[in-house]
């Protein structure tokens, strides 16, 4: 009786720390700082709406799907910091269907329920995975449609559904769509259709037309780039441009900080690589998780974080597996498991549960509105790298990332001087950032500190 009473809590228990953990990451992603990516995409976004065009007007270097889905919130809450929190809202419900094709493919490979609240829970608690999932960044629906990829893809191993073959396809090309760096992905499946079609474990025919709807589905905007003459731009600025870029995180560095802020997943990821490489069944899925990881990690040069969030969910997947295995004893099991979140949840509140510090996002937040407060629409801003203006024009094409206008001189011979676009464009703000020299005579006596930011200088004349 006591066994078949702590059977049937077990389960309810797992998904009541699932949900207190979604709580909390709720409760994060309120009163957290905004990254600088947000605030880009946001601008992008404005710009958009503005009627400027991506690529041909104004500079950016990531694929502008999830710019495009912005662009109605941007419309509908105006220019206002409500823009921002909509935004992360949204971001939110996408990473909670994240979690939910987790669960279903974690069933999908594993058939075991424990297995898959396991698989939640540990990836809901990874720090790059809570930290980059709540941001307003294009990852996240990238995330969202990379999984459903993966999720169809061992959908079609398992029951030989053609029609899960095209839906892994369609989600891939979507992905592909809002972040370029789903190439790793696209090579992950490539190679593996190849090694299995090579096996004949699949039919020639069906890799075939799993490549063929990919690029079916990518080639009308391709066509319309080409049309509306931005093509080669959308080749020099998502491409080549990041080619370029200067190296600004050491590989080994990222990654070592990445497993140990999780390592009690990553030991047992390790673990579960070890006792799935035996299993039949289970051994295509570990084999192809080690080979995204291991082409993330080569293929990037700087290894942001949210380049993994596609593969943390894989990771927690087989270290829940390797848990379950591993210990019997649910109190064992247990200690495990708040060993693996603890410390993840202590970060995730830097003065103790729901007790985070906001003013940060209050001094960002206010920074942003005294701008537009002292601003008029039409007028112009010179912010430097996506700090504060969000509903302003800027004074060149390249209106954030430094690094970027570097990269791009190395293809071209583009001319940058900051000073010279000062004097022509007249912004009614700029920022010091870029500008070392205020007493050229563009700047000075043309411009004042401002009165609430010493960083600000507000035009004169």
């Amino acid at each position: 009786m006591k066994n078949r009473f702590i059977d049937s809590i077990w389960p309810v228990f797992l998904w009541l720390l699932f949900a207190g953990i979604l709580v909390s990451i709720f409760f994060y992603s309120y009163n957290r700082k905004f990254d600088r990516d947000e605030f880009e995409n946001i601008h992008t976004a404005w710009k958009i709406k503005e009627g400027q065009k991506i690529f041909v007007d104004f500079f950016q270097h990531h694929h502008p799907f999830f710019d495009y889905m912005l662009t109605p919130i941007v419309s509908a809450y105006g220019s206002t910091v409500d823009t921002l929190f909509v935004s992360r809202y949204i971001m939110l419900v996408i990473t909670a269907c994240a979690l939910a094709v987790t669960y279903l493919l974690a069933m999908r490979i594993f058939k075991n329920a424990e297995i898959g609240v396991l698989s939640l829970i540990l990836t809901s608690t990874f720090i790059a995975f809570y930290q980059k999932s709540i941001e307003i960044r294009p990852d996240v629906p990238q995330m969202l449609t990379a999984l459903l990829a993966i999720y169809f893809l061992f959908t079609y191993y398992d029951k030989r559904s053609l029609r899960s073959l095209i839906g892994s396809a369609l989600f891939l090309a979507i992905s592909f769509l809002f972040l370029q760096k789903t190439f790793v992905l696209v090579i992950t499946i490539g190679g593996l259709l190849v090694y299995d079609t090579l096996k004949r474990n699949v039919p020639f025919r069906y890799a075939a037309l799993y490549g063929g709807v990919f690029v079916a589905a990518l080639m009308p905007y391709y066509i319309y780039m080409a049309i509306d003459g931005s093509l080669e731009r959308y080749f020099k600025m998502n491409w080549l441009v990041n080619y370029y870029m200067s190296q600004g995180l050491g590989k080994l560095g990222s990654t070592a900080v990445l497993i140990s802020e999780n390592i009690v997943t990553c030991v047992f990821y390790a673990v579960g690589v070890i006792a799935l490489l035996g299993s039949v069944r289970e051994r295509r899925f570990v084999v192809f998780t080690i080979c995204l990881i291991v082409l993330t990690i080569m293929t990037f040069q700087n290894l942001w974080k949210q380049y993994f969030m596609s593969t943390i969910p894989l990771v927690a997947m087989i270290a829940g597996y390797a848990i379950y295995i591993s210990f019997s004893n649910r109190l064992s099991r247990l200690a495990i498991i708040f060993g693996a979140i603890f410390m993840p949840l202590v970060y995730m509140h830097d003065k103790g549960f729901f007790n985070m510090n906001v003013e940060k996002q209050r001094a960002q937040l206010d920074k942003v509105e005294y701008v537009l407060s002292i601003t008029e629409e039409g007028d112009k801003v010179y912010d430097g790298d996506s700090l504060f203006n969000l509903y302003r024009d800027d004074i060149d094409y390249f209106w954030f990332c430094h690094p970027c206008v570097s990269a791009y001189k190395k293809i071209s011979d583009y001319r940058y001087d900051i000073y010279e676009l000062i004097a022509y464009e007249k912004p009614k703000v700029i920022s010091n950032t870029g500008i070392h020299n205020f007493d050229d005579v563009r700047i000075k006596n043309r411009y004042k500190v401002s009165d609430r930011y010493p960083d600000l200088y507000l035009r004169v004349d």
